[in-house]
């Protein structure tokens, strides 16, 4: 069985979801750039808009989305659907939800610092500023310098954790070369045992050589006596 028939309604409701999506992450980013730049007050407010109404929509067609999720999970044999189709069906809404929660959690925060009073021109300005940065000097105000700062730290856990890889690969190799270095001493030595032995061995052989000589001598000495007695 399969869900991407043409017949079925789901698919392209997905594909204008995703457009959606793509879209929407497109306004965020543009509002995020504008605010970085200090833009005009009407420039962000026409950004902030089209950024409402795109997660406003979005939050819509996910919702509706997820309603026929729901409506084909008891039976999904039913509609001629696999439990895979299913899953991931409600995975793609899941994550898509997911993204569309932090867009508008961010906007939040932006809309809760912007809704401060603002004061200027006082002692303790500076002080008010400072405190507005985090430990690592990222002003927390700013989203685009707190993104970049994120993807920073994630690159260099990454950085750590393949360092720690190569780390536990070369503790590997040390080891299975310290083996390697242990079973050709052992070899070494069995070889030499041998030697050893091949020499004692040969050393028997040309003494029992000898004396086999010694007595063969001896022996035709004592035949030719008697004969030449004779």
């Amino acid at each position: 069985m399969s869900s991407t028939t043409d017949t079925d309604p789901y698919i392209q409701f997905q594909s204008e979801v995703q457009s959606l999506l793509s879209s929407t992450r497109a306004s965020f980013t543009n509002f995020l750039r504008l605010r970085s730049l200090s833009a005009s007050p009407s420039d962000l407010t026409s950004a902030r808009h089209d950024l409402s109404e795109s997660l406003t929509s979005l939050s819509d067609d996910l919702r509706d989305l997820g309603a026929a999720v729901k409506a084909v999970e008891k039976d999904p044999y039913k509609f001629g659907l696999d439990v895979s189709d299913v899953a991931s069906r409600r995975r793609f809404v899941e994550e898509s939800t997911g993204e569309l929660e932090d867009m508008k959690e961010e906007l939040a925060s932006i809309d809760a610092e912007e809704s401060r009073p603002k004061y200027g021109g006082f002692v303790g300005d500076e002080d008010e500023d400072l405190a507005e940065r985090d430990g690592n000097g990222i002003d927390a105000s700013d989203p685009v310098s707190v993104f970049e700062h994120q993807q920073q730290q994630t690159i260099m856990r990454e950085q750590e954790q393949q360092l720690e890889g190569v780390s536990r690969t070369v503790g590997n190799l040390r080891e299975q070369a310290f083996v390697m270095g242990r079973e050709l001493e052992e070899q070494q030595e069995m070889i030499e045992s041998l030697d050893n032995d091949t020499e004692r061995v040969q050393g028997k052989l040309g003494r029992g050589m000898r004396d086999l000589e010694r007595l063969i001598k001896a022996n035709e000495g004592t035949l030719c006596s008697g004969r030449c007695g004779g």
